[in-house]
């Protein structure tokens, strides 16, 4: 409820921002909703869903998140061509005004904390700038050298500061990252996919655009709708495949989803050249929604199955959070490739899609080790 607030403050305050500045301080706020609502829905999920049917839920949660990667770009298009971008960013008021009222009759003081804990304001902060000097030294890396002082600082300092997160993670009564939740080898193995699939479900769509855009001289709208191909491939696979998670396992499912995805990919790879040709693009984009539906969407489900009710939560804004690092490196790493050699030529835009091919093989790798069929109640069930 609060983060639907929060998108609903922020989605004002940038339609109507009379300056950058409060402009970006909305759609700061609205990505702190955004990432508030995306741990809430997945949690209730998880810690709601009946025994032996949480793979066909989450699959219905993909399903609607692909329907809206394939309506919002071609809306957002329209609403800034006929319109304007102030009109998209008020378009998102009802919607989460909706939710709210959706919410309502549901809320009650079950859902509020007996406990109101301490925030680590050192350990959260330490986190941001740890990141920040990754992501800083992966991009500047070629403008700087990489052996240059600015990229081992940052690099150094990125270190540093997690390192001052796991310290304070040990000591401080409500941690940024609750270390516990680690001791559970489903949930480290699922951290690690998830990390690893991130890299290269975000880095895939910088690595696609570029080609697009750069070497075939697709305009940004052309290129968009093409990319809606990849959700909407996402929405045909995903309650499929939950189905099918939830009577065989959530293994079979997520190792063939991400040998789909690393064959579409390599197709793509090996068939794209100079001369635009959607055909040659079409195996990755459909790829890319299969992988999406099989192992996006079941990740956390994996991850959380074992943790204790009281845990779900915390472990869902875990996974979570490594998705988002994942993606915000995986596009820092496409984007160092891509400006290592020369953007617009063939050679250096295959690169970046050959990183993406071996990040999809890693998946794979790892996915394979999930346990073959679970056991564990699902937190919540009855």
């Amino acid at each position: 409820m609060t983060s639907a607030g929060a998108s609903v403050a922020g989605s004002l305050l940038s339609a109507v921002s009379p300056s950058l500045f409060l402009l970006v301080v909305g759609r700061g706020l609205q990505a702190a909703a955004l990432a508030g609502l995306g741990v809430s829905s997945i949690a209730i999920i998880v810690r709601e869903t009946e025994s032996g049917l949480l793979a066909t839920a989450m699959g219905r949660w993909a399903f609607w998140t692909a329907t809206a990667g394939v309506s919002g770009p071609i809306l957002s298009s329209i609403f800034v061509e006929y319109a304007s971008w102030r009109v998209l960013f008020l378009s998102v008021i009802p919607i989460s005004a909706l939710v709210m009222f959706l919410g309502i009759p549901y809320w009650n003081t079950d859902h509020r904390s007996t406990q109101k804990a301490k925030i680590d304001y050192l350990g959260t902060f330490a986190a941001m700038v740890g990141i920040s000097l990754f992501v800083l030294a992966l991009l500047e890396g070629n403008d700087w050298g990489w052996v240059s002082p600015q990229t081992i600082i940052s690099f150094t300092g990125g270190f540093l500061f997690i390192g001052v997160v796991v310290r304070r993670s040990k000591i401080h009564e409500s941690p940024v990252l609750p270390l516990h939740v680690f001791a559970n080898h489903t949930f480290v193995l699922s951290a690690v996919i998830g990390f690893i699939s991130s890299l290269m479900f975000f880095g895939m769509w910088l690595a696609l655009l570029s080609y697009a855009i750069d070497v075939w001289d697709f305009s940004p709208m052309k290129t968009g709708l093409l990319l809606t191909v990849m959700p909407g491939s996402m929405i045909f696979i995903a309650q499929p495949a939950g189905r099918f998670a939830d009577r065989n396992g959530f293994r079979g499912v997520m190792t063939g989803g991400a040998i789909i995805f690393t064959l579409g990919f390599l197709a793509t790879n090996l068939a794209m050249g100079d001369s635009p040709s959607i055909l040659s693009m079409l195996p990755a984009l459909v790829a890319a929604g299969i992988g999406m539906a099989t192992i996006l969407s079941n990740t956390t489900a994996v991850g959380t199955q074992e943790l204790e009710p009281s845990l779900v939560g915390t472990g869902t804004a875990i996974l979570q959070t490594g998705y988002r690092i994942g993606g915000s490196l995986g596009s820092a790493v496409v984007a160092a490739i891509l400006e290592s050699g020369t953007i617009g030529t063939v050679t250096t835009h295959k690169w970046s899609i050959g990183a993406i091919i071996i990040a999809g093989a890693i998946t794979g790798i790892l996915c394979s080790s999930i346990k073959k069929k679970s056991t564990f109640p699902i937190s919540g069930s009855s």
